[in-house]
């Protein structure tokens, strides 16, 4: 093989322009994630409010529907947060050691390594978190239908 064949090609230079849209792209991404996290704990909280409300009034059938939904809307949510997640840290990643203010930022940040969790935990903590509420509140019900008082 041909030594041009071997090596990868470079990257092209991105001009400041290209590296300030690239920069927006990543702060839009975020802004994305925490909104739309934002309308799911909303509809997950209206829907348990609902759920827990009704249960006196409701038939069993009816209240474990609502469980369902509120169980499939955390797995939505959890799939929507890793994508959005995905594409935040790729826009950020290329742009990363390509701006000198974000370099020296990283720098100055003495917990840098803890700090890299925050946005994982953050997209996949809170939509499982909400679906171990949605799996308990099913357990405890399914036990008594199972097993009455």
């Amino acid at each position: 093989m041909s030594e041009a064949a071997e090596t990868p090609p470079a990257e092209a230079e991105l001009s400041d322009r290209e590296l300030d849209r690239l920069w927006e792209l990543a702060l839009h991404e975020e802004r994305v994630l925490n909104e739309r996290s934002g309308y799911f704990l909303i509809a997950h909280a209206m829907l348990l409010v609902f759920a827990v409300t009704a249960i006196e009034y409701l038939h069993i059938f009816a209240v474990m529907a609502c469980i369902l939904i509120g169980a499939v809307m955390s797995i939505l949510w959890l799939i929507v947060n890793a994508r959005q997640l995905q594409e935040m840290r790729t826009a950020a990643g290329i742009v990363r050691d390509k701006l000198p203010g974000y370099v020296a930022y990283r720098k100055a940040i003495p917990s840098r390594g803890i700090r890299k969790f925050g946005p994982g935990a953050f997209a996949f903590g809170i939509p499982l978190a909400v679906a171990g509420i949605w799996l308990m509140f099913a357990t405890e019900r399914l036990w008594g239908l199972i097993w009455p008082a």
